[in-house]
């Protein structure tokens, strides 16, 4: 079944509110079950192809899920009032995004935070790391789960257990081969004991930093490119299975089969003696075609929203605050008429 994004404009390729290929919102609100409630905080300059990217494997499974899109404050209120952007036209991000604030108020069911375009030695470092922990800080009361991505799991990963990520000398960029390690929350129901997944970071988290931390689980590891998906899981209230809390994904199962070609021939541009990307291309020969080997990696995505759905509650409102927020409804309802229930 289809993502449905909360917008009313036509949306120029995902079924949206103002789409009549869409599902009603009414028809949806009388199924047996209810859409999954997802934001995503989309920080990549090129919002539309992550958004392609994404919306393609949530979209995977026969659950319901609609895709609130936001970013920072700071990003959207500039392109509102006029600030020129060079990678999404100005009038998808008016007619797809919300500010954060503009959501904090909400409850959901899942938050995906992308990465973004690094340009400091420190996570921390970025211009946008304040709004980002307060985003952070605001997912651990109104979220059930949360899927970092990249940078965004470096920035959780630092924020929620202080661990930090450190600038290799080299881009870790390439095709790498990975391993299973453990699944207690079945993120990677399916997937083979050794797959390839596509790597492209600059700065990344020290495994023994990771394995300081019980609470935190990996589940897939790389001998060249280091621990890659992480998993901080909780119990199920009611019947005690673990389920994703929080998955912290460092590599990229979603990259379509050009999408490292063509970081290379960006960076290239920029520098000629930048080095190709490991296990990519052909003979690493950049003029031949790179063989797509990893697409099944980015069930990870319908994995988690299988996950999600059967986890989260069925009334959206005990996911707090929506569940505080009642709850003081109730009493201001109370002191209305006197005290009585």
């Amino acid at each position: 079944m289809p993502v449905i994004v909360n917008a009313k404009a036509p949306h120029p390729f995902l079924p949206s509110l103002g789409d009549p290929a869409a599902i009603e919102a009414e028809l949806a609100r009388h199924q047996d079950i209810r859409p999954l409630e997802v934001a995503i905080i989309n920080l990549m300059a090129d919002k539309v192809a992550t958004e392609r990217q994404l919306a393609k494997w949530l979209g995977n499974t026969m659950l319901q899920v609609n895709l609130t899109f936001a970013a920072t404050d700071d990003y959207v209120h500039g392109i509102h009032t006029g600030r020129e952007t060079r990678n999404t036209p100005a009038d998808h991000i008016k007619d797809f995004y919300s500010a954060w604030s503009d959501i904090k108020d909400r409850a959901f069911d899942g938050l995906i935070v992308t990465g973004v375009n690094a340009l400091q030695p420190t996570v921390e470092g970025e211009a946008i790391w304040p709004e980002v922990r307060q985003i952070l800080d605001w997912s651990a009361a109104n979220v059930f789960s949360s899927l970092y991505l990249c940078w965004g799991a470096k920035a959780a990963l630092k924020h929620f257990h202080d661990i930090d990520s450190f600038r290799a000398a080299q881009k870790l960029f390439g095709l790498f081969d990975h391993h299973l390690v453990s699944d207690e929350t079945g993120l990677l129901a399916g997937f083979p004991d050794n797959f390839a997944v596509p790597v492209s970071r600059w700065k990344s988290p020290r495994r023994e930093d990771i394995l300081k931390h019980l609470e935190l689980e990996i589940v897939a590891d790389s001998d060249e490119a280091g621990p890659n998906i992480l998993v901080e899981s909780a119990l199920h209230e009611k019947n005690g299975i673990p389920y994703p809390r929080r998955a912290y994904v460092l590599n990229h199962p979603e990259y379509e089969t050009d999408t490292l070609k063509r970081e290379y021939e960006r960076d290239h541009g920029n520098n000629p003696n930048v080095p190709l990307p490991k296990h990519y291309f052909p003979d690493d020969n950049p003029k031949l075609t790179p063989r797509n080997t990893w697409r099944h990696t980015a069930h990870v995505y319908t994995n988690w929203i299988t996950a999600v759905y059967e986890a989260t509650p069925y009334d959206i409102a005990e996911i707090a605050p929506a569940r505080n927020m009642r709850q003081l409804r109730d009493l201001d309802h109370q002191e209305m008429n006197g005290g009585q229930t």
